[in-house]
């Protein structure tokens, strides 16, 4: 079991990763409670994890003396909401959930966004602990603090930073996804290897059919080496006010958009796979980097079978409409994380709007 410690100003967050963890979760627990046990736990997941596995973390929850209330949420985008905040509210308002009480997120990045989110607003704030179940939710979303719900005008446009006091990453919980599921949390790992160095970037390139079959070898290492990178890219700058976390958006300005206008039938990380080819396209048209290198980036999400066309269903004008509304627009402008060369990102956000233009709908089937 691995044991990684990452700060976010004065909050820390204790990451635990290792195969079976979830059946002796007890034990990263009695480490992350110290002297402020809860009594009261909110474990908020979705029907299919909930199904799978809220009995088994329940009974390993209540066996060390805490009172666990379940909350299941449905599947997908729309779960991250303000009517289901505010059941959540309800919820910790009936049972008397005070400062000292736990948020439990059980699941995928819906779920760790939503009920991180009501941890931070609950109280002006109280602990959380995020279980990922998605390879997304492991290599990424689990970290950092970043908590949000979706209204009609944009995704994740009501959050709060808001750090949970625990990771537990357990990489059995991965055999249970579908295939579309797998290849769709890899997005954000190629995401990290071309945002930090060569070398990561030819570790998946030479790993590919062993992230692909879920080696039991291979994921462990997949998911610490993920968390290592997000943790010292958060701690450098938690609250994105020195442009240094805001390269983690590398792939998700135009990521987002398409998200957006597919009205979320497409998943997070297929769209941020198609960002990450139109980001690495822009790079190229200014100048920034080879050919080559963004051949290559297409090439590599190629082999993770993950999309690097943009669907001939969403409209350009869409597409353009959805970026302006994009939380990270400044001054009117939309700043697009761009690449250099393979551990080099650049923020611009004088990009011209023809390029964008051109780039979209040549990506477009």
């Amino acid at each position: 079991m691995f044991d990684i410690e990452t700060r976010c100003e004065a909050k820390r967050t204790r990451v635990f990763v290792g195969t079976g963890i979830r059946k002796r979760i007890g034990e990263p627990l009695s480490v992350v409670w110290e002297s402020r046990k809860p009594e009261r736990v909110l474990l908020v997941t979705d029907e299919k994890v909930g199904g799978l596995y809220s009995e088994e973390i329940i009974g390993a929850m209540k066996s060390g003396a805490c009172n666990v209330f379940l909350h299941v949420v449905a599947v997908g985008e729309s779960s991250k909401c303000v009517g289901l905040a505010e059941q959540l509210y309800h919820c910790l308002a009936e049972n008397r959930f005070g400062r000292d009480d736990v948020v439990f997120a059980l699941g995928g990045g819906v779920v760790s966004d939503l009920a991180g989110f009501v941890a931070a607003t609950w109280m002006r704030g109280i602990r959380w602990v995020v279980v990922p179940t998605t390879i997304e939710a492991g290599v990424d979303a689990c970290l950092g603090g970043k908590t949000a719900i979706n209204i009609p005008g944009g995704k994740n446009l009501v959050g709060a930073f808001h750090p949970p006091i625990a990771v537990l990453a357990d990489p059995e919980f991965f055999k249970t996804l579908n295939v579309r599921d797998v290849r769709a949390g890899l997005a954000e790992s190629v995401k990290h290897a071309f945002l930090t160095s060569e070398e990561f970037v030819r570790w998946h390139e030479e790993n590919v059919e062993g992230i692909l079959g879920l080696d039991e070898q291979v994921l462990p290492e997949l998911v610490t080496r993920n968390l290592k990178i997000k943790g010292g890219i958060v701690e450098a700058d938690p609250f994105e006010r020195t442009g240094r976390r805001m390269i983690l958006n590398f792939g998700h300005t135009i990521g987002h958009a398409i998200e957006v206008c597919s009205g979320f039938t497409l998943r997070h990380g297929e769209c941020v796979a198609m960002g990450m080819v139109a980001a690495g396209r822009i790079s190229e048209r200014l100048g920034l980097i080879e050919a080559t290198l963004a051949e290559r980036l297409e090439g590599l999400l190629n082999r993770f079978e993950l999309p690097t066309r943009i669907p001939n269903t969403l409209s350009v004008d869409d597409i353009l409409a959805a970026l302006r509304l994009d939380k990270k627009v400044r001054d009117g402008r939309v700043q697009f994380v761009l690449l250099e060369g393979i551990g080099r990102p650049v923020i611009r956000g004088n990009v011209a709007e023809s390029a964008v233009v051109d780039v979209v709908e040549s990506l477009r089937n």
